[in-house]
């Protein structure tokens, strides 16, 4: 049975492989499809994931002691496995600000249209 800490663990995971896709930490291995090469979040090291279906591995600590026992992907494997489908993660578009004295200028010397009367 899955349980609420499994699938909060895992979302959890989820959300640091993204970050690690993001980063640009994800390094496929040119002429080994199905191989990747992930940098850990802290870029002091580098794991070899395997994402093929049936035979997924990743050379981490975590996958080795914890994960693969119990049948769960480690962040390198998530975050491997979201560039192989190209399910790249767009970052959010940053808050717009306005500058008041800009966005007047731009009204005074006619390029933008005067403010409405509300």
């Amino acid at each position: 049975m899955v349980t609420a800490t499994t699938i909060k663990a895992l979302a959890t995971r989820l959300d640091k492989a993204e970050q690690l896709v993001a980063d640009g930490a994800v390094f496929p291995v040119a002429g080994c499809d199905g191989y990747a090469v992930v940098r850990n979040g802290d870029g002091t090291q580098m794991y070899l994931v395997r994402i093929a279906a049936g035979h997924e591995n990743c050379s981490c600590p975590d996958f080795q002691q914890r994960q693969k026992a119990a049948g769960l992907p480690c962040k390198h494997l998530l975050a491997a496995q979201i560039v192989a489908a190209g399910e790249t993660p767009q970052p959010p578009a940053p808050a717009a600000t306005v500058d008041p004295v800009k966005l007047e200028t731009a009204r005074a010397l006619g390029i933008m249209a005067p403010a409405r009367a509300a």
